[in-house]
């Protein structure tokens, strides 16, 4: 009897920890932690950490997971204890599928002897910590945007969108705003996939200038991202910003382009559209008992 029972208090024990495991495990990928953007308070003790990407995901909780909540988990790893019972323990690394991207090591400790739990699930990840402001994707199904340009109203600078129709070339505009908190920390960049020479007569071209400060003269697109503070971070309050964009009036030449912002001092290296796309990764975690 007392070896039946050892081996039954061993299975409940064994299943308890999966249970935890597999628990812990759904949190952390599945939802955004509590409160959603508790990567910003730093110093706070009521935090349940989540990784969920709300920003992206339109809080549609996925396997898709928040590089700054990631972060932010890194930075603070004794916030996994509220997920956990006192005695229990646990590492976490992000393996990429791309094996030239490095391993991410959130909670990198290394289990006693003894038995370990691990778990092991198919994420993605934002790669880079590049913020979206604005994009200009060009479709003949969207010209005409909401936004009304400022220059429409400067007789021959008029900012008139493309007819792609009629093969004629014309602008495409967007407004965008940025916090003064981000002007003050991040570099900001214009990226686009402008091949920068089609073997022809006609150069696309940039405008970047705010409402109550319009810009005539534009800038040539380049393959290269092209850093913009000049323009963006002079700036000490929230701003409201103006992209221009002039095209060929042929919508096979046509390209996308977004401002951009990253982390001040990020290498312009790192600035790219592939780190724009989130990268598929082995979420594994592994569980113990102290």
């Amino acid at each position: 009897m007392g070896i039946v029972g050892n081996k039954i208090l061993e299975y409940s024990s064994e299943q308890s920890i999966q249970r935890i495991a597999t628990d812990t495990g759904d949190v952390l990928i599945k939802t955004p932690g509590a409160p959603d953007n508790w990567e910003k308070y730093k110093y706070s003790t009521n935090i349940t950490p989540g990784l969920a990407d709300i920003e992206n995901g339109t809080n549609k909780f996925g396997n898709r997971l928040s590089m700054r909540k990631i972060s932010s988990l890194k930075e603070n790893p004794e916030l996994i204890k509220q997920l956990l019972p006192a005695d229990m323990d646990c590492s976490l690394m992000i393996y990429p599928i791309n094996t030239s991207i490095p391993v991410i090591e959130v909670i990198n400790k290394n289990p006693p002897k003894g038995e370990v739990t691990v778990i092991n699930r198919t994420v993605l990840y934002d790669y880079k910590l590049i913020d979206i402001y604005s994009n200009i994707i060009p479709d003949i199904s969207h010209i005409g945007s909401e936004y009304v340009c400022t220059h429409s109203y400067m007789n021959r600078y008029q900012h008139q969108p493309p007819d792609f129709n009629n093969r004629k070339s014309g602008w495409l505009c967007a407004a965008f705003s940025i916090d003064s908190e981000d002007i003050n920390s991040k570099d900001f960049y214009i990226l686009t996939d402008h091949a920068g020479n089609d073997n022809s007569d006609f150069h696309a071209s940039w405008i970047l200038d705010t409402p109550n400060k319009t810009i005539v003269n534009s800038n040539n697109f380049t393959s290269n991202p092209l850093m913009i503070n000049y323009v963006i971070s002079e700036r000490q309050n929230r701003e409201i910003f103006v992209l221009h964009i002039y095209l060929s009036g042929d919508i096979k030449k046509t390209f996308n382009t977004y401002i951009v912002g990253v982390p001040r001092g990020t290498s312009a290296r790192d600035v790219r559209l592939d780190n724009m796309n989130p990268q598929p990764a082995f979420f594994v975690m592994k569980f113990w008992i102290e």
